[in-house]
């Protein structure tokens, strides 16, 4: 059978995912999630939302996983969150993303199936029109790419998988002209 051929792969680097979840709406908890994290220069490399209309709503990101203590630190600041919100918190995770290229219900079945197969667990799924991401454990990231690999066909000219460089905030403030 051929392989179905896709776009292109890649991981991120070794994160920890936090899941809010809460009893209201509340449509600034991204945007007042962000601006605390914004403030201890911390990158959420990884973002959703769901509303749920008669239960929970919940948000879930990624930061880098250096930045877990400082990130648990100010969630968890009385008045940071709205009331009834409950934090829960997981280590060592990565995100792998597959550019699906065409066929992305089939190759999101396949992932599923397969890494269910081989005890590769899936803590969240994020898609796009370009993209489909995957939260796993990061100790088995590896083998959840090896997986992917034989089950599609990447380009021959594809760009490495494993990331080469992480970006951080700097602190230092430069003075724009007129200043």
């Amino acid at each position: 059978m051929e392989k179905l051929k896709v776009g292109g792969l890649k991981q991120s680097l070794e994160l920890c995912q936090f899941d809010l979840r809460g009893p209201d709406s509340s449509e600034e908890i991204a945007s007042g999630v962000s601006k605390l994290l914004v403030s201890q220069k911390i990158n959420m490399e990884f973002i959703t939302y769901y509303p749920n209309k008669n239960s929970y709503h919940q948000l879930t990101f990624c930061i880098n996983q250096d930045r877990l203590s400082t990130a648990s630190e100010i969630l968890k600041k009385e008045g940071s969150l709205p009331m009834g919100w409950e934090i829960k918190s997981r280590r060592h995770v990565g995100i792998i993303t597959i550019f699906p290229h065409q066929s992305a219900i089939k190759i999101l079945g396949a992932i599923m199936v397969s890494w269910a197969a081989q005890s590769i667990p899936i803590y969240g799924i994020a898609t796009s029109l370009s993209a489909i991401s995957f939260l796993t454990d990061y100790q088995l990231i590896d083998k959840a790419i090896e997986v992917i690999q034989d089950l599609f066909q990447l380009p021959e000219d594809h760009a490495p998988i494993k990331p080469e460089i992480r970006y951080y905030q700097s602190t230092e403030v430069k003075k724009g002209k007129g200043d």
